[in-house]
C-alpha cells in the first residue's frame, strides 16, 4: 500500500498506517453502501413487477368480469355469457333446410349475436355465409352506390372481390338491383357448390335512403320463387333480421317477402336459461340463485336488461341480499339519471314516441294496458305494432302486457301523463277517443 524511507520516523510510519486503515474503513463502508443499495434496487425492481402483475391481473380479472355479462352490441359466437334459446335452435334448422328466415323483434333482443352464432355454426357445416349489416353501407349513397356496396361486401366475404367488381363494370347497362340479382346467379355460384346464406341484418334503414328502395324485396323473392328451376338458387337463403313490420318497410312488396319466409320468434330468457348466468355473479351457488332470482324478478328475462342488472350486481360487492339488488336495479335502470342515460330505456322511449307516423294512438292504447283492459295481439294494428316493436309490450296468452317491472317503473302513468300533456297530438287523440 505504502513505503517509508530508512531510516524512519515512528509518527510518520503510524500516521501513514492510520491514513490506510482509515482508506480501508471508507472503502469498506462504501462497498456496503453499495451492496445495501443494489439490494434495494433489486427490491423496489422486484415491487415493480409485483405492481405490474397486479396490475395486469386486475385488467384481466375486468375483462372476464365484463365477457361474464355482455349488454349491448353483438356478442362473439364463444362469448361465455351468450344464452342459447330456442330461437337459435329454430333458426339454425330452417336455414339448414334451406328455408328463407326472418326475424323481427324489438331492439336490443339479441338479434345480432344470434346472427353471428348461427352463422359460425353454419360455416362449421362446411356452408358458405355472408352477413351484411345495412347501417355500415350508410344513408347518404346513391341507388347504384348502395348495390355497389352490397356486392363489394359479398364479394369481400366469398373472396371473390375481382370476381364480382368486373362483373359489376361489365354490366353497367343493367340496373343496379339487376346486376345484384345477376350477380349472385352468375358469378357466386361458380365459387362453389356449397349453400349460401346470406344475413340482411338492419334491414330497417332502408327506410332512410334517399332513394326507393322498392326493388330489393322483389329481388329477394325472385331469388326464393326461382328456385324450382335454377339450381344456383336452389342452393341460396336468405335472413333478414330488424326492428320493423313488414308493412312498416315498403308496404305490400314487403309485406309479400316476408311471408315467403319462416318467421323466428326471438323471446325473453326463460328463468331456466338465465340460471346459467348465475355462476357469473361471483358468489356462492346459494347466494347467487337468490340475487339471479331478485334480477329476473325486474328484468322478466329481457336480455339487454338482465345482462345490464347483472354486471351492475356483480361489480358490486356489496349486493349480497335481494334489497341491494333492488338498489342497484334503481340506480342503474330506474332513476331518473338511468332514464336519460340507459340506451335501451332511450330506444324505448324514442319508439314510443317518435317511431310510428300512428304515435298519437300509441299512448292511449298502452295506457289501457296498464289499466288492466284485456287488448288482443293484433298483428295489423299499427298502434299494437308499434308497442310491440318498442319492446313495452309483449304477448301473453294472447293478450298485450307490460313487459317487465323495470318498463312498469320507468313507463308509469305519471310519465304517460306528463308525456301527453307535452304532446298535443296525442291529447287531441284522447279526447276524440273518448
Amino acid at each position: 500500500m505504502d513505503y517509508v524511507t530508512k531510516p524512519f520516523k515512528a509518527e510518520e510510519a503510524l500516521m501513514r498506517v492510520e491514513t490506510h486503515l482509515q482508506i480501508n474503513r471508507l472503502t469498506r463502508t462504501l462497498r456496503e453502501r453499495n451492496h445495501e443499495l443494489s439490494n434495494l434496487n433489486r427490491a423496489l425492481e422486484a415491487e415493480i413487477m409485483r405492481r405490474q402483475q397486479a396490475e395486469q391481473a386486475l385488467s384481466l380479472l375486468g375483462e372476464q368480469q365484463s365477457e361474464r355479462f355482455h349488454a349491448g352490441g353483438t356478442l362473439r359466437h364463444d362469448a361465455p355469457s351468450y344464452i342459447e334459446r330456442q330461437a337459435d335452435r329454430d333458426l339454425f334448422a330452417a336455414l339448414r333446410q334451406g328455408a328463407f328466415c326472418c326475424v323481427l323483434t324489438s331492439g336490443q333482443m339479441g338479434k345480432s349475436s344470434l346472427m353471428a352464432r348461427t352463422a359460425h355454426r353454419l360455416r362449421q357445416c362446411g356452408w358458405d355465409v355472408v352477413t351484411l349489416d345495412l347501417a355500415a353501407i350508410g344513408q347518404n349513397v346513391s341507388v347504384e352506390q348502395w348495390y355497389d356496396g352490397l356486392m363489394a361486401r359479398i364479394g369481400w366475404q366469398l373472396r371473390l372481390e375481382d370476381e364480382l367488381d368486373q362483373f359489376w363494370t361489365r354490366q353497367d347497362r343493367l340496373s343496379p338491383v339487376q346486376r345484384f340479382l345477376t350477380s349472385i346467379r352468375e358469378v357466386v355460384p361458380g365459387r362453389s357448390a356449397r349453400r349460401l346464406v346470406i344475413f340482411v341484418d338492419e334491414l330497417d334503414t332502408v327506410r332512410s335512403l334517399p332513394f326507393s328502395s322498392d326493388e330489393f324485396f322483389p329481388a329477394i323473392r325472385e331469388t326464393f320463387n326461382r328456385r324450382s328451376d335454377d339450381a344456383a338458387f336452389d342452393r341460396l337463403a336468405f335472413c333478414l333480421l330488424c326492428v320493423a313490420s313488414p308493412n312498416e318497410l315498403l308496404g305490400q312488396d314487403a309485406m309479400t317477402t316476408f311471408h315467403i319466409g319462416r318467421r323466428i320468434e326471438l323471446h325473453d330468457f326463460s328463468w331456466p336459461e338465465v340460471l346459467r348466468l348465475a355462476h357469473g355473479l361471483g358468489r356462492n351457488v346459494a347466494a347467487s340463485s337468490e340475487l339471479l332470482e331478485r334480477i329476473y324478478y325486474w328484468t322478466g328475462g329481457h336480455p339487454y336488461l338482465t345482462q345490464k342488472l347483472c354486471r351492475a350486481v356483480s361489480a358490486d360487492l356489496t349486493a349480497q341480499t335481494a334489497a341491494r339488488v333492488d338498489e342497484v336495479c334503481f340506480l342503474h335502470l330506474i332513476s331518473p339519471q338511468a332514464r336519460e342515460q340507459d340506451d335501451n330505456l332511450i330506444f324505448v322511449r324514442e319508439r314510443l314516441l317518435r317511431g310510428q307516423s300512428s304515435w298519437p294512438e300509441v299512448l292511449p292504447l298502452y295506457r289501457r294496458i296498464r289499466g288492466g283492459e284485456a287488448v288482443p295481439v293484433d298483428d295489423v294494428s299499427p298502434a299494437v305494432t308499434a308497442l310491440r316493436l318498442s319492446g313495452v309490450v309483449r304477448a301473453e296468452n294472447e293478450r298485450l302486457e307490460v313487459r317487465n317491472r323495470v318498463y312498469e317503473r320507468v313507463f308509469d302513468l305519471r310519465w304517460i301523463d306528463r308525456t301527453s300533456y307535452s304532446h298535443p297530438n296525442v291529447s287531441d287523440f284522447q279526447n276524440k277517443t273518448i
